[in-house]
């Protein structure tokens, strides 16, 4: 008589853990939170409000400095050339 290898059966232990897998719920609901009262949510808003007018303010201001600057740019361009005195476009 010979001595039995203790051997582990992998195979049926990995059929095992497919079998008796805990089964999940199709429908999972989730808890209800409570109601937190005197949120900062308005205030955060309203300060995002004013955020965005001063950046379309500050985007508005920008954009007309850069047509001043480049009309002073045209006008010293064509005082040093002696071109666009008449037309202001260019060809």
């Amino acid at each position: 008589m010979g001595y039995v290898i203790p051997v582990e059966n992998y195979q049926y232990q990995q059929y095992q853990q497919r079998v008796t897998k805990r089964e999940r719920d199709p429908f999972p609901i989730e808890r209800l939170y409570p109601i937190q009262l005197d949120s900062n949510y308005d205030r955060l808003r309203e300060k995002d409000v004013e955020q965005a007018l001063l950046k379309k303010a500050r985007v508005k201001q920008e954009q007309k400095d850069l047509e001043y600057m480049k009309s002073i740019n045209n006008q010293i361009y064509a005082k040093m050339t002696g071109k666009g005195r008449q037309f202001i476009a260019k060809v």
